[in-house]
């Protein structure tokens, strides 16, 4: 039985901590794979110290936490006073309920009932921006002061009234009393609770991410934002870091409150000392190494742009690694327009449009530059959401293809600039296919059953389900729609499953035969598996234009003109192509010698060799959710 018991204790440990096990050994991978190991190497712990974006949330996350911890701890402590004190036992249990909800509450319903609070104060106020740190660092007190209380009033119930009746005996005042008697026996619940609210606060993404503003990004909101693509082995460095960390504080922690005897357990407390103040100089380090960023100055634009605007702040909203980033000696553009034009740049991504519309909806923030597909700036602009642009300030947009303006969504070209270009088609590994598809009807091959994969979004599904029926993208006959619900619901039995982002592992690692995605997310995942080939099926394709746009919210509108001008510069467009790895709508990109993607018959593939494309345009309110309604019938089975 005690061996059993000891293999049951060992398998939930290897279950909880091998994760964090193989994450720490991939953080020394000198590849970017999570399953093969290339060699050891350094370079991931490099960049991570260089990527001066991860380094901003990441200071951003301790701030927050050390503050948000503290106030709540303060807070909650004199709260649990305060209910320890009163008689009346059902006042003290209501009180303790109402503390309880927080902790029961889904996150997400506090995250949006807190940020609809903002928003109401907010706009009652008159306020331009309603989230910000402050809304931030509220939410997070809000939250925490439960736990504090929890952890202090059991402390508080252990304490011998006598002793604090025998210090007033002897002189003391009943605050006296409080600190020199009380305190000391409830510290150990203080200091647990500030220890929890600190881990609760760094660790949170879902109220952070309804309640932060444009001013504040967190170390979970980028790593959400990240996913787009695949979490480069720099995030795995970073999470070893924190790993190693709190194991040593927990390990040494431990080990002063099991000292045997007061002179040991001296000793002892001096060496925690000595581990936290290694903590705060690894943390200063950290932050200092941040300060000594690299030059990332452009050629010959310095006599081009002025700092007439120097100390504004413009607040950039764009996809999720959608911009180089100074990762793998690419060009830090952000870093590189700010120290041209003393402009200090917030920038702020989001996972998909949809996202992005419900923000500027919203009204909780103000954006100056945003970077929407096709079909949502068509929606934008009929909704009046989006500012013409004064193309007198951006001079660079001759450098775009001709192919790419007067497009439906900005037929007069009067309120966007295109910024980057893709294609759908299909990924098969050839090893597992027996030949090259020329249809997307091989995503109802029996022969691969359990192989297949495809979008987990309704649009792209739908898509590919009405070009084998031969519709268009943006009908608007819900007898097409109903068809293509039927199509999707017999392809349910062969998929393996229905995913977005995990299309990179399941690919990347042969396991599965298909997927369709993006050419760009393609070109990566070629990188990784050798064995992956692309088609564009022969009955078409979605294509899609991204495009710079301003918003109506905007308030630096002549910064963001100099922003959009700036991204339009070659060695920028370029720097920013080669790292997104979609096809550029700037020919100076396209043009230039070094271009490394320059001939790539995916990206940029030969007139006779052009596939059919449509593009998804906005549609009716009625059809949108006419076809999400199907979308949840499709997945629910």
């Amino acid at each position: 039985m005690k061996v059993f018991k000891r293999l049951i204790t060992f398998l939930v440990y290897a279950f909880l901590y091998a994760p964090l096990i193989i994450m720490v050994f991939f953080s020394f991978n000198s590849g970017r794979s999570t399953m093969v190991f290339e060699g050891f190497s350094l370079k991931w712990y490099e960049t991570l110290f260089s990527n001066n974006v991860l380094m901003e949330c990441l200071q951003n996350s301790l701030i927050l936490a050390v503050a948000s911890s503290v106030i709540a701890t303060i807070l909650g402590t004199l709260a649990a006073v305060g209910v320890y004190k009163l008689k009346n036992k059902y006042v003290s249990g209501a009180i303790m309920s109402v503390n309880n909800i927080p902790m029961m509450n889904p996150d997400i319903v506090t995250g949006v009932s807190l940020m609809l609070l903002f928003v109401f104060v907010g706009t009652f106020l008159g306020l331009t921006e309603k989230t910000n740190f402050w809304t931030l660092l509220i939410a997070h007190i809000t939250f925490n002061i439960p736990y504090v209380l929890l952890n202090v009033l059991p402390k508080l119930k252990q304490t011998d009234k006598n002793l604090v009746e025998a210090a007033m005996d002897l002189g003391c005042t009943p605050n006296q009393a409080f600190f020199k008697v009380v305190m000391p026996q409830i510290n150990p619940g203080i200091m647990s609770g500030l220890l929890m609210a600190f881990t609760l606060s760094f660790d949170d993404f879902v109220i952070s991410y309804y309640t932060s503003g444009t001013d504040f990004r967190t170390l979970p909101l980028y790593v959400y934002d990240i996913v787009k693509k695949p979490v480069k082995p720099n995030i795995y460095a970073l999470y070893s870091i924190i790993f190693i960390l709190i194991l040593v504080v927990l390990i040494v922690n431990n080990f002063v409150l099991n000292a045997p005897s007061k002179k040991e357990s001296s000793g002892r407390v001096k060496k925690i000392v000595s581990g936290a103040l290694a903590v705060i100089i690894l943390v200063v380090g950290i932050f200092v190494f941040k300060g000594c960023e690299n030059d990332q100055s452009v050629d010959g634009l310095q006599a081009e742009y002025s700092k007439e605007f120097e100390g504004t702040t413009l607040n950039v909203y764009n996809w999720g690694e959608y911009i180089s980033d100074g990762t793998d000696e690419s060009l830090d553009v952000i870093t590189a327009f700010e120290q041209l034009t003393g402009i200090d740049v917030n920038y702020i991504t989001y996972e998909s449009n949809e996202v992005m519309y419900s923000k500027l909806k919203s009204g909780a923030d103000s954006y100056d530059v945003v970077i929407p597909s096709d079909y949502m700036i068509q929606r934008l602009k009929n909704e009046g959401m989006l500012k013409k642009l004064d193309f007198s300030q951006i001079s660079n947009y001759k450098n775009i293809d001709v192919r790419y303006k007067n497009l439906y969504f900005d037929e007069n070209n009067e309120y966007t600039v295109p910024y980057s270009v893709g294609m759908v088609g299909l990924i098969y590994n050839t090893t597992m296919v027996k030949e090259k598809p020329t249809s997307w009807n091989v995503m109802w091959d029996e022969r691969y059953t359990g192989d297949i994969l495809t979008f987990n979004n309704s649009r792209d599904a739908f898509a590919i389900a009405q070009k084998v029926l031969g519709q268009s993208f943006n009908t608007e006959n819900k007898a097409d729609w109903d068809a293509a619900a039927d199509l999707l619901k017999k392809q349910t039995p062969v998929l393996q499953g229905r995913v977005m982002d995990q299309v990179f592992e399941k690919m990347e690692g042969g396991n599965a035969a298909m997927a369709p995605y993006y050419v760009g997310d393609f070109l990566i995942m070629r990188e990784e598996n050798e064995d992956l080939d692309f088609v564009f099926p022969e009955e078409g394709v979605n294509v899609f234009v991204d495009s710079m746009c301003v918003p109506s919210c905007a308030k630096n509108y002549d910064a963001a003109m100099m922003f959009i001008n700036f991204m339009l510069e070659p060695e920028v467009a370029l720097a920013n192509a080669e790292y997104i790895g979609y096809a550029s709508p700037n020919v100076e990109v396209v043009n230039h010698p070094d271009y490394c993607y320059k001939d790539d018959e995916y990206l940029y593939p030969a007139e006779e060799d052009m596939p059919e494309v449509e593009y998804f345009y906005d549609l009716p309110p009625e059809t949108r959710n006419y076809y999400e309604k199907l979308w949840v019938e499709i997945t629910s089975k």
